[in-house]
């Protein structure tokens, strides 16, 4: 290397000086499961609930057999209790959003075949459906307010089939990639959002008794035999950097997201 190609010094402490904490979103989701029809989750959860989006979006919702609600203030004790069980809270995870704008949070399958009814607007009626190897899911697209809370989009999606291989634009935008993926339906028209705060959480489930139903699909499943009924959790928060995160991060063989741990804290 030449005296030229030497790094200048303001390169080399550069290099050297701590990693900063990237500004960005935490969020945190969990899925509560019961069998199905369970008095607290398919009922009592979502009289402590206020439900999120317009009354038209709250009944078209209610068409698809889903609910959408927040939980604020003093949380219910056996909300708190399913948090923190081994067996009826799984699939913890923690997610930042700083690079990355949206992430699909798994709630069902893969289901052989799923056939269900869909209502995407009022002015249709319900249009049935069938996939293959339907895998159910909820896009989430976190964005922070100056508020200081967070708006989450929230969109219903199925993957199902096989995976196809397409070409792709590269990440550069320089060539061409082949990719592959699962064919995915997307449900914009129920698409919601809501601004949450930071000790709020968000609860998305189904109604036991619309069993032909999207919300069926994306929250009920079959194990050992028995059908159970699932409930997605999701807490965000802002993160600034240089700021120590209050919450205790997921451990590598972690099953349950630290939202347990915080919602037994006294408020």
């Amino acid at each position: 290397m030449t005296r030229a190609e030497q790094p200048s010094l303001t390169s080399v402490a550069r290099s050297l000086a701590p990693v900063q904490q990237a500004e960005g979103i935490q969020l945190e989701s969990i899925i509560l499961e019961r069998p199905i029809g369970d008095r607290f989750l398919d009922r009592e959860l979502w009289d402590s609930t206020l439900p999120v989006g317009s009354p038209e979006m709250q009944v078209l919702l209610s068409e698809n057999g889903l609910r959408a609600g927040v939980l604020a203030g003093a949380l219910p004790p056996r909300f708190q209790a399913l948090l923190e069980s081994d067996a009826e809270a799984i699939a913890g995870r923690g997610l930042t959003f700083a690079n990355r704008k949206e992430e699909v949070l798994p709630t069902s399958g893969p289901n052989e075949l799923s056939e269900f009814s869909v209502r995407t607007d009022f002015a249709s009626k319900p249009a049935p459906v069938s996939f293959k190897q339907a895998r159910g899911g909820i896009l989430v697209r976190p964005e922070a307010t100056s508020d200081r809370r967070v708006r989450i989009t929230c969109e219903p999606q199925i993957q199902h089939g096989e995976r196809q291989l397409y070409w792709g634009a590269s990440e550069d935008g320089t060539g061409w990639v082949k990719r592959e993926e699962l064919p995915l339906k997307r449900y914009q028209p129920l698409a919601f959002d809501v601004p949450l705060g930071r000790s709020e959480y968000l609860v998305i489930g189904w109604r036991a008794d619309q069993d032909d139903t999207l919300g069926a699909a994306l929250f009920s499943v079959e194990a050992n035999g028995q059908s159970r009924q699932r409930v997605l959790v999701i807490r965000a928060r802002q993160v600034n950097p240089g700021t120590t995160p209050d919450l205790p991060s997921l451990g590598s063989g972690g099953r349950r997201a630290s939202i347990a741990a915080e919602a037994g804290r006294p408020r």
